[in-house]
C-alpha cells in the first residue's frame, strides 16, 4: 500500500506514501517538497522501539500521506488536514497519537533553512528576522529596547550579536529559584511529564550519584505506572504509590512526584492539584510545557499553572522547533524559573539544565547567522 518516499519519487494521484520523520515540522517539509502542497496527511503514529529500547532511543513518527485523485474527496473516515498543509495541523495530529513511549533514532538529516538568497540580501535587519521566522512578540519586545534605533541600522552580524547579548542579560537578570528535595512534575496530558521525570531520575542516579525516590500520584485520576515502573527497576529506584511508605527525604535522596495530566478545560483540577501539593509539602512545582504547542495554548497553560503555585519551567519537544524565538517572551515574563530543556525522549540524554545556552543556540537560523558572519569578514 505504501512506500518510504525516495528522492526521485514520482507523484501519482490517488497513491499513498509512507514517510518516517522525527517531528511534525519535518513531516510538513518533506511532504510539501516531495509530494506537493495538494498532498494530505491521513494518519500519524509513533513507530518502533520494543522493551528497553523505548527508553534509550528518540521517537519517530510514521506519516501516511496521499495525493487525492483530481476532483475526488477523501473518504469520510480519513482525517482532513485542509487544502494548505500547515505545521500546526500536522502537529495536532501527532499530539493526538503521542505517548511517553519512545522509538528508535533513524538518523535522518536536518532540513536546510528556507531563507532565500533574496531574503539574505535584505539590509533591513528586522524585516530579515521576520522572514527568518522570528516570533512577532519577540520582535515587538526588541522594538522597546533602548538601543533599538541603533540596532536596526547595524550590519547583520553586529545586530545578531547585540540581540544575543541583550537576551542573555535579560535571562541572567531573572530571579531564578533553586529546587527543594521534593519535586513535582505537572502539566497537561501529552506534554512528556513522565519522560521528563525519567530524565531527572537518570540525572540524579548517573550524574549526581544520589538515590531518589518516586511517588506516583493519582489525585482522583487513574495514573498507570507500567513504563515508569520498568524504568525505575532498571536504574534501581523505588517507585511508591502511597506517600505514607516513603523513606526519609533528603538532598541525597530527593523525592520526585509524577502527577496525571491536568485538563486545560478544568480549572478546578489545577486548584485541587495545588492543594494536594500543599498536603505533600512539595515546594518545587515544575510546569512541563510542550514547546512545540501553539503560543496561545502555552499562554493558557502558564495562566492555569498559577492556580497550583508552579515555581519552575521544563520545556519539552524542543527539537521540534524551527527556532526558539516564541519561547523568549514566555521564559522572560512567566515568573517561572527555567529548569531544563528536553530535546528528545532518550531518557539518558537529550536533556540540558543550561536553558540559556539551548535558547541562544536555537534563536537564529544557522544560514542567517553564517551569512551575517561572512558579511562582516568580507
Amino acid at each position: 500500500m505504501s512506500t518510504v518516499i525516495e528522492e526521485n519519487t514520482e507523484r501519482k494521484a490517488g497513491k499513498k506514501y509512507r514517510i518516517i520523520v522525527r517531528s511534525a515540522d519535518e513531516a510538513v517539509r518533506v511532504i510539501q517538497r516531495k509530494l506537493g502542497p495538494e498532498a494530505r496527511v491521513i494518519s500519524v503514529r509513533q513507530v518502533g522501539g520494543q522493551g528497553l529500547a523505548k527508553f534509550i532511543s528518540s521517537p519517530k513518527l510514521e506519516v501516511i500521506a496521499e495525493i487525492p485523485p483530481e476532483g475526488e474527496e477523501l473518504e469520510s473516515e480519513v482525517l482532513d488536514t485542509s487544502e494548505s498543509l500547515s505545521a500546526n495541523e500536522v502537529d495536532l495530529v501527532a499530539e493526538s497519537q503521542a505517548t511517553d513511549i519512545v522509538t528508535p533514532d533513524l538518523g535522518l538529516p536536518e532540513e536546510p533553512s528556507s531563507l532565500s538568497e533574496e531574503d539574505l540580501n535584505d539590509s533591513d535587519v528586522m524585516r530579515l528576522l521576520g522572514r527568518a521566522g522570528f516570533d512577532p512578540a519577540l520582535l515587538s519586545d526588541l522594538r522597546t529596547w533602548a538601543q533599538w534605533n541603533e540596532l536596526k541600522k547595524m550590519p547583520l552580524a553586529d545586530a545578531l550579536k547585540e540581540i544575543t547579548v541583550g537576551l542573555s542579560d535579560r535571562y541572567r537578570a531573572l530571579d531564578n529559584q533553586g529546587t527543594s528535595n521534593r519535586i513535582a512534575l505537572i502539566g497537561p496530558p501529552g506534554v512528556g511529564k513522565t519522560t521528563t521525570l525519567c530524565k531527572f531520575i537518570a540525572h540524579e542516579v548517573f550524574i549526581n550519584k544520589n538515590v531518589p525516590h518516586v511517588l506516583k500520584v493519582e489525585n482522583g485520576v487513574p495514573n498507570p505506572d507500567d513504563a515508569l515502573r520498568i524504568f525505575c527497576e532498571v536504574v534501581g529506584v523505588t517507585l511508591f504509590r502511597e506517600p505514607t511508605n516513603i523513606p526519609q527525604v533528603s538532598d541525597e535522596s530527593p523525592l520526585y512526584l509524577d502527577f496525571p495530566g491536568i485538563s486545560l478545560s478544568h480549572r478546578d483540577d489545577w486548584t485541587q492539584t495545588g492543594e494536594t501539593l500543599d498536603l505533600l509539602d512539595v515546594e518545587t512545582r515544575v510546569l512541563v510545557v510542550n514547546a512545540a504547542y501553539d503560543r496561545a495554548v502555552i499562554d493558557q497553560v502558564i495562566r492555569l499553572s498559577s492556580l497550583l503555585g508552579a515555581t519552575h519551567l521544563a520545556l519539552t519537544h524542543f527539537d521540534e522547533l524551527s527556532n526558539s524565538t516564541k519561547l523568549w517572551p514566555l521564559v522572560l515574563r512567566s515568573g517561572l524559573s527555567p529548569l531544563c530543556v528536553c530535546h528528545g525522549q532518550n531518557v539518558t540524554g537529550d536533556f540540558s539544565t543550561n536553558v540559556l545556552n539551548q535558547l541562544i543556540a536555537r534563536t537564529f537560523p544557522e544560514q542567517l547567522y553564517a551569512r551575517g558572519i561572512s558579511r562582516r569578514s568580507s
